[in-house]
């Protein structure tokens, strides 16, 4: 079993970059981003073009779709321990933009 991420901050610099595959992304190309609350969280865009990902700290940009959830359910869900799905019906994930674009790149977020 993988190592417990215990930050935010941590997950979107070391772990999220190593996890990414451009198999995962369903032909995804463009930007979206993270908007975490809590003591813990921030603010994060990721952009993939190409089989490429960058992640950097900030918003900009105009993204495809946008997702908002304190941190404390956020490194439930990157560790397994929430299932997005359910954080989404829950009102613990807040979703803005394309669900279609989402969807393509469920393999890569969770």
């Amino acid at each position: 079993m993988a190592e417990k991420v215990t930050s935010v901050k941590v997950w979107f610099d070391e772990v999220f970059p190593k996890k990414f595959d451009p198999k995962a992304t369903g032909g995804f190309q463009g930007t979206f981003q993270f908007n975490i609350t809590g003591d813990d969280g921030g603010e994060w865009t990721t952009t993939i073009e190409g089989d490429a990902m960058q992640v950097t700290e900030g918003l900009s940009g105009e993204p495809e779709f946008s997702i908002t959830m304190k941190d404390e359910n956020f490194l439930k869900m990157m560790n397994g321990e929430l299932n997005g799905q359910m954080a989404f019906m829950s009102g613990k994930l807040k979703f803005k933009g394309s669900m279609s674009v989402a969807m393509k790149l469920k393999g890569l977020l969770f």
